[in-house]
């Protein structure tokens, strides 16, 4: 019976397939059966799905997928632990694993929540909660290399996860990225990380293949092409949900809208939007806190005024005046193109149009990015965060993109080549990742 479910399962999701549109920029057409059965089986995570699929997993997204997963398997109700046996995260997630060794710090007291997982660091986790699971399986011991051999870089694998390894690849947990390749020390991917919990989930479940009625975006249609100022996003609703994600990215994969509601329904306008491709995808979070998520929709956004008028009244608003004049004048470029080098309106790179905004209000800051961290203003914490205030991202010592924040974890800001004046979440992807720190240029 089991086997049969799974096989009307696998056509649905290929039905899914051929009647959709290109899919998300961060959907590959290979994962899209597996992804849409781990949706269905609650077990995909936020976290997971609010960030680009084809980019690299970390530790503690992982640790999301791997805890869902030893739920469904076993059934139970995992008690939240009292307290982070690390201190640098404090995710329930990554205490679970812990204490149920299916992972463990990278010292006394660090997980190193933000780094990726390898491939083979994938297997050696999905082995251990099957493990933590107690389902019956056979493990290959140690120097076993049956199926290892049969890549070309098999001899890659270490000694600490060969075990992991071939028994992951006996069972069809993890495949070879290619037919002679398994290049086990890359990164695993977060779509490659969602199909592997899948496979595990229907190899060893012992009941039937339970799946939930995800949610249905119905508005717009998929491959819509829009080009009024707001516009509609509807979906059907899913039994036992008590609230639902809403996530649109943009041709990049990256989240431009996060939004959590509780209708199945909310009005997107283009204060959210620039001109271009987006994708959307809602998730249901039911009551006993799993969570199920539609397949993306695609949409073309061309508002034909987007790009171009200058706003009579800002979309984020500020209770300081001086701070409102600033949004009024960061809102009126949107839509402008990034041009390198760019400090008019005729074209904003990042530090660029943050030092034109402001000069336009009568602060003086200086020329680039890492000269404004070195400089200007005062350091807040994230938490303190309040609109106007200037926001840094990089992954070394100095900064190197800057945005303006605006509130509810959104800034806006001159991104890159090819792209405009826009609003972007710092709450996940790129933005959330390699954030540094903000200043406070008005007191």
């Amino acid at each position: 019976m089991k086997v049969v479910q799974k096989m009307i399962l696998s056509a649905f999701s290929l039905t899914a397939i051929l009647g959709t549109s290109a899919m998300a920029a961060d959907l590959s057409g290979w994962a899209v059966s597996g992804y849409q059965a781990a949706s269905e089986a609650g077990l995909v995570s936020y976290s997971v799905v609010s960030n680009n699929l084809k980019d690299s997993i970390t530790r503690e997204e992982f640790c999301e997928l791997a805890m869902n997963l030893y739920k469904k398997l076993t059934n139970e109700t995992v008690p939240v632990p009292a307290g982070s046996p690390f201190k640098d995260t404090d995710s329930v997630a990554v205490a679970q694993a812990y204490n149920y060794g299916i992972v463990q710090g990278t010292d006394d007291d660090t997980f190193t929540p933000d780094r990726l997982v390898t491939r083979e660091e994938m297997a050696k986790m999905l082995i251990s909660t099957l493990t933590a699971s107690e389902v019956v399986f056979n493990i290959a011991d140690g120097a076993d290399t049956s199926y290892v051999d049969e890549f070309t870089d098999g001899g890659d694998v270490s000694s600490w996860a060969m075990s992991a390894v071939n028994t992951a690849l006996n069972y069809g947990l993890v495949t070879g990225v290619t037919e002679t390749t398994l290049e086990p020390l890359d990164a695993t991917s977060r779509e490659q990380a969602i199909v592997s919990v899948n496979r595990s989930y229907s190899q060893f479940s012992t009941s039937s293949y339970a799946v939930a009625e995800i949610p249905e975006i119905v508005l717009p249609e998929d491959g819509a092409d829009i080009t009024t100022e707001s516009f509609e996003v509807k979906w059907s609703t899913t039994p036992n949900a008590v609230s639902y994600h809403v996530i649109i990215k943009d041709s990049s994969a990256e989240a431009v809208l996060l939004k959590d509601v509780d209708t199945n329904s909310i009005n997107v306008t283009s204060s959210a939007l620039s001109n271009g491709n987006y994708s959307i995808t809602v998730g249901a979070v039911l009551q006993d806190g799993s969570e199920v998520y539609s397949l993306p929709v695609d949409f073309t956004y061309s508002y034909a005024k987007a790009e171009a008028v200058a706003v009579t009244s800002a979309s984020y608003t500020s209770s300081n005046p001086v701070i409102q004049n600033i949004l009024y004048t960061a809102e009126s470029f949107l839509g402008l193109p990034y041009v390198w080098g760019g400090t008019t309106p005729a074209g904003f790179d990042c530090s660029g149009f943050v030092q034109y905004v402001y000069g336009q209000n009568g602060y003086s800051l200086t020329r680039t990015t890492y000269t404004q961290w070195d400089n200007d203003g005062v350091f807040v914490s994230k938490e303190d965060l309040q609109p106007g205030d200037l926001v840094y991202f990089g992954s070394g010592g100095s900064p190197t993109h800057v945005g303006l924040y605006v509130g509810d974890g959104m800034m806006i800001h001159s991104p890159k080549t090819g792209d405009v004046v826009k609003y972007s979440t710092i709450e996940s992807g790129y933005y959330n990742d390699c954030y540094m720190g903000a200043k406070r240029i008005v007191n």
